[in-house]
């Protein structure tokens, strides 16, 4: 667990040493930028918060963040946010890399409250780039100033996409959202659910409602839709994604994916794979 306000610098390719960057990280630098790649799917880190806000610009794998009761999923070619002073657990998949960008809290007003994905257009992901190659040590320029104020306006534009899981409150939808987070095939009935969490099967439609504005069904298919979107991360086939997460067949998952996201497994994976590419012949003409 890294300490309240110091990044998180495992597996950076930054030249600066990390005692360095702990000490940027707590000064009144405004933004810090780094390249990590975590090489492996990692467990859940405990819940912690930094000073700073954070970005996160994915070329490869994927984020999970749980922050109170709501877990975001942060595939790859996208950039997530984390505002300052915000408690969340967080682990990666498929060998997440990318960058790393940190804002001091004063280049975070007016930012997002609330973690959440953004509208990652090219243009975002190539001001990371750029200020990745700043030295921290040097004062901003009035053009690199201009950057900064680019890169907090694409940051402004949150992107509405159903990779935003909300968790219950009351303790016994918790017990059965845990339960099925921990193994999305579970094809217990209403019933079934309704009695472990101790509920008529009509009382836990209505709890659950009540406590997430949706119905079970389809905030099971949320979960479906996260725990596919790890397994394709970590090169599973469609096939054996489909079947893992609860699917009788390939074609009723493939069309739960179009519907919440547009698009198939198998075009995801095409856009995905060229963006990956894109990022690398980026990074090596930098």
């Amino acid at each position: 667990m890294t300490k309240k306000g110091q990044p998180d610098c495992r597996n950076t390719s930054a030249s600066i040493r990390l005692e360095e960057l702990r000490h940027l990280a707590e000064s009144s630098v405004p933004v810090l930028a780094f390249a990590f790649n975590r090489g492996k799917t990692e467990n859940w880190a405990p819940p912690h918060s930094h000073a700073r806000g954070q970005l996160f610009a994915l070329t490869a794998g994927l984020v999970v963040i749980e922050a109170g009761n709501e877990r975001w999923m942060f595939p790859s070619h996208r950039c997530a946010w984390i505002p300052p002073d915000c408690l969340h657990a967080a682990r990666s998949v498929g060998k997440a890399a990318g960058s790393m960008v940190y804002l001091s809290p004063k280049a975070c007003r007016g930012l997002p409250k609330e973690p959440c994905l953004i509208n990652s257009s090219d243009l975002l992901f190539a001001v990371v780039h750029r200020i990745r190659d700043w030295d921290p040590y040097q004062p901003l320029t009035p053009a690199r100033i201009r950057m900064v104020s680019v890169l907090r306006d694409e940051i402004g534009r949150p992107e509405h996409q159903p990779l935003r899981l909300r968790l219950p409150r009351d303790p016994r939808l918790v017990k059965v959202a845990r339960a099925l987070l921990e193994d999305v095939s579970d094809r217990r009935t209403l019933d079934e659910w309704g009695r472990f969490a101790g509920m008529a099967r009509r009382t836990f439609m209505r709890a659950f409602f009540s406590d997430l504005g949706m119905p079970f069904g389809r905030w099971r298919q949320q979960a479906r839709l996260f725990s596919g979107l790890e397994m394709l991360a970590e090169g599973n086939s469609v096939t054996d994604t489909a079947i893992a997460v609860g699917y009788d067949s390939v074609s009723a998952f493939i069309q739960m994916f179009r519907t919440m996201l547009g698009t198939t497994p198998q075009a995801y994976l095409r856009r995905t794979l060229m963006a990956t590419v894109r990022s690398s012949r980026v990074s090596r003409a930098r």
